[in-house]
């Protein structure tokens, strides 16, 4: 009876070891590559897996906006600032805006520390390089072209400065409506600065010294002109588009620029909404600064600030022209002793660059 039994006993011993040969013949090897699950078709309706650590795209990093302090003026375009803040907000940024009665104080404002960035007209600019050598870098223009006039009552017969020597004549010395009155005078050649008597007036005091009867005419800047013109207070007797291109430009510190680019574009990419504002819709626009003005004790027909928003150039662009025309104001305050000599200028247009591809990247 064993011996018939040894055959099975010895097949079975044979398979056994075949078995352990064959396993350790595939562990060294390697394992054996399996194969790859077939693609599962994902439904919108489906939740997607959550990707593993390793492969999650990084995000961007949020930056954190600065409140900016903002010296304005009393320009159209900055009552349409005032009329929409929603122009600061939908850029990302909160704005401190305080509109000054003139440049120089936006300057003063801007040296000492108070604001950190203003506004200027073109010869308020050159005089805050002048006081501030080196430390101080232009970001950006908000308006140029005909923006300054010289009114007088609707009654009156006066026609030309030729009319009005000797007359009382109200206007805010020191700003760029006095530069422009000046380089007329110094076009035509034969109109001296003493043939009037000067009334130096805060522009917002202008209409009503005129409508007083304590001034014969005023020049100012818009929007104060088309104001009275609106109120029927005055009609315009010239204008200077073609004296100066008096660009008004955004001014901040050096050092303010070098630490909050981030808050620079972000505030220019507001002013270039507004810009496109002014353009695509002047009349909403209108609307929208006049009852900006309203809240600030200035009555506007919302048809002034229209006729405005179609006349003057409301670009930002920061081009050759614009420099010139700052060169040109540069050396005209030099030749009428205002200044010893032309600062020197420096201006960034990359800020605006690059606000322009955040705008266009929303």
């Amino acid at each position: 009876m064993k011996f018939q039994y040894k055959p099975v006993y010895m097949l079975f011993i044979g398979i056994l070891l075949t078995s352990l040969l064959l396993t350790a013949c595939q562990s060294a090897a390697g394992p054996v590559p399996t194969a790859q699950p077939a693609p599962v078709e994902v439904k919108p309706t489906d939740a997607p897996a959550a990707p593993a650590a390793t492969e999650a795209p990084t995000a961007e990093p949020v930056v954190e906006l600065s409140p900016v302090r903002y010296g304005g003026q009393l320009y159209p375009e900055e009552y349409l600032l005032k009329g929409d803040p929603a122009l600061f907000s939908d850029a990302g940024l909160q704005v401190e805006h305080t509109l000054f009665s003139s440049a120089t104080e936006g300057n003063q404002a801007l040296i000492s520390g108070a604001v950190d960035i203003n506004v200027a007209s073109d010869s308020k600019t050159v005089a805050l390089f002048s006081a501030m050598p080196d430390q101080v870098v232009i970001i950006g223009v908000v308006q140029r072209g005909d923006r300054y006039s010289t009114l007088v009552r609707p009654d009156s017969s006066y026609t030309s400065w030729y009319d009005l020597k000797g007359k009382q004549v109200g206007i805010r010395m020191g700003t760029g409506a006095e530069q422009v009155v000046r380089r007329y005078f110094e076009k035509v050649g034969d109109l001296k600065w003493e043939d009037f008597q000067w009334v130096n007036l805060k522009v917002e005091d202008s209409i009503a010294a005129l409508t007083s009867g304590s001034i014969e005419a005023f020049t100012a800047w818009e929007p104060t002109p088309a104001i009275a013109e609106a109120q029927g207070a005055g009609k315009v007797m010239m204008s200077y588009g073609d004296i100066a291109l008096t660009p008004v430009l955004l001014n901040t510190t050096v050092k303010y620029a070098e630490s909050h680019r981030a808050e620079i574009v972000h505030f220019l990419a507001a002013h270039l909404a507004k810009a496109e504002m002014i353009k695509s819709d002047p009349k909403k626009s209108a609307e929208l600064a006049a009852q900006a003005a309203s809240a600030q004790g200035a009555t506007v027909d919302p048809a002034a600030f229209e006729k405005i928003f179609t006349r003057v150039d409301f670009s930002l662009d920061l081009d050759e022209t614009v420099i010139a025309a700052l060169q040109d104001t540069a050396n005209f305050l030099v030749s009428t002793g205002e200044i010893k000599e032309v600062p020197t200028l420096k201006w960034d247009a990359s800020y605006l660059e690059e606000a322009r591809k955040l705008v266009e990247g929303k």
